[in-house]
């Protein structure tokens, strides 16, 4: 449908209201051309699941995925990869994905069991060669309880529910030398028993640290508040541990933060990043240190048209907004909205290579009020080359929304002055088996490499 120019003849407030359905936009985002063409590297488990994670490794990249047992890509040169593995590990540490020391060899693989009232760390820590072998190896294993975690006893409190026990991976971590990082988070549930049924409701929480000063010889829990954590990551600085994490519908989806000195032994007091984190399991961030500055980005709703939708998640058409603190500063820099011109925006990533910084997410100009992350979207960036304290407008790296196809997760790193990014890319098959029923499950989509230098 062509809109003419006899909108002119409306009220602004009724172009507004009528404009919202395409795109409130008169900003275009220019498609850049100057990007390698995208070569497949491998697949996704199923449409946008398992997104590529990448790490700096003595001057390389590894990009690692898999959904039940970790993948390798290994940068054979400048703008190739190849399929590799780990040895040396054993399968119960490739449920989920290790910490790798950027500058040296040490690698961090864990493990958590869960069980009613106590949690089981299993660590392995060791040096990685070239062909991904891990030698040297030193395993350690330690539990928590309950009243550790939570600084009460309470025989109600449970972490999982009666006779059953979990294990899987340990949220990534950072290595400093014999430092060692891994960031935890922990939600009781209090369980009344009725009968031979169980009832629940949220119970306390638990956030930190295990921190090892030794290389992994020993361990220490370092309680930092008992906030509720979702996918808390933790970064360092020139001079400071930072432990970031969203937090939970009560009192509302935020972004807190804590940072403790390198040379210290206890973390701030748990503040509020900004309110406005994206609403729901939909919400995306992500973090990184550089220098003495940390740099993070995150889906923001500030502007969100928040809509109701009776078949699925509510739908949202957030920002992505960014801010940083260098270690000298009292408090994190100006909100500045990277993606003006992109009505919906999705699942951001960010890398930093001294003063240049890149951001990458999915997303799409102009689109209908029921728009998700699902349908048709592109992958946009943008750049900074003066520590994020100003930016350029968005430019898109694909260009095949316009064709019905959906490109999500962006994951991009800066390495040498070139800018590595992976994404996903598929169009939705959805089959009609009967009426009124529709297979939902897709097959996987290509997994897409593509890069170019950092822009002048």
């Amino acid at each position: 449908m062509t809109m003419k120019s006899s909108f002119a003849l409306l009220p602004s407030a009724i172009i507004c209201a009528v404009v919202f359905l395409f795109g409130c936009s008169n900003r275009v985002a220019q498609f850049d051309k100057r990007w390698l063409q995208p070569v497949k590297v491998t697949d996704s488990s199923d449409m946008l699941n398992e997104q590529v994670h990448l790490f700096k490794w003595q001057n390389t990249i590894i990009g690692l995925y898999g959904d039940k047992e970790t993948k390798c890509l290994l940068m054979k040169n400048n703008n190739s990869w190849t399929e590799a593995s780990f040895s040396g590990v054993s399968t119960e540490y490739l449920q989920g994905y290790p910490s790798i020391d950027p500058f040296n060899d040490t690698i961090l693989f864990g493990q958590s069991c869960w069980e009613e009232g106590r949690i089981t760390m299993n660590v392995l820590v060791g040096h990685m060669a070239n062909d991904l072998k891990v030698r040297d190896t030193i395993e350690r294993n330690w539990s928590v309880d309950k009243t550790a975690l939570f600084g009460k006893d309470d025989p109600n409190i449970k972490l999982v529910m009666p006779g059953k026990r979990y294990c899987g991976g340990v949220d990534i971590g950072i290595i400093n030398g014999p430092d060692l990082y891994i960031p935890y988070h922990v939600e009781g549930q209090k369980v009344t028993q009725w009968g031979k049924k169980y009832m629940t409701e949220n119970g306390p929480a638990s956030s930190g640290v295990f921190h090892s000063s030794d290389s992994g010889a020993t361990w220490q829990m370092e309680r930092i508040s008992d906030i509720v954590a979702e996918w808390p990551s933790v970064l360092r600085t020139e001079n400071f541990y930072y432990y970031i994490s969203p937090r939970g519908i009560t009192p509302g989806y935020e972004l807190w933060f804590s940072r403790k000195p390198v040379n210290g032994s206890s973390w701030d007091k748990p503040k509020t990043l900004t309110k406005t984190f994206a609403f729901g399991m939909g919400g995306y961030y992500a973090a990184v240190g550089e220098g003495d500055t940390a740099h993070i980005c995150w889906m923001d709703r500030r502007h969100n048209k928040w809509r109701f939708n009776i078949d699925a998640p509510p739908i949202e058409n957030d920002d992505i907004v960014y801010c940083h603190r260098k270690d000298s500063d009292s408090r994190w820099s100006k909100n500045i909205d990277l993606s003006k011109g992109v009505l919906y925006c999705y699942a951001p990533s960010i890398s930093v290579e001294g003063n240049n910084v890149v951001v990458a997410w999915a997303g799409i100009q102009n689109a209908g009020k029921y728009h998700t992350d699902y349908d048709p979207n592109d992958i946009y960036y943008v750049t900074s080359k003066d520590s994020g304290k100003t930016w350029t407008k968005p430019l898109k790296v694909t260009d095949g929304a316009k064709d019905g196809m959906t490109a999500g997760h962006p994951q991009v790193m800066l390495l040498n002055g070139v800018v590595h990014l992976f994404y996903i890319q598929g169009k939705m098959d959805l089959q009609q088996l009967s009426p009124g029923l529709t297979k939902l499950n897709q097959p996987p989509w290509p997994i897409y490499y593509t890069q170019r230098p950092f822009p002048d």
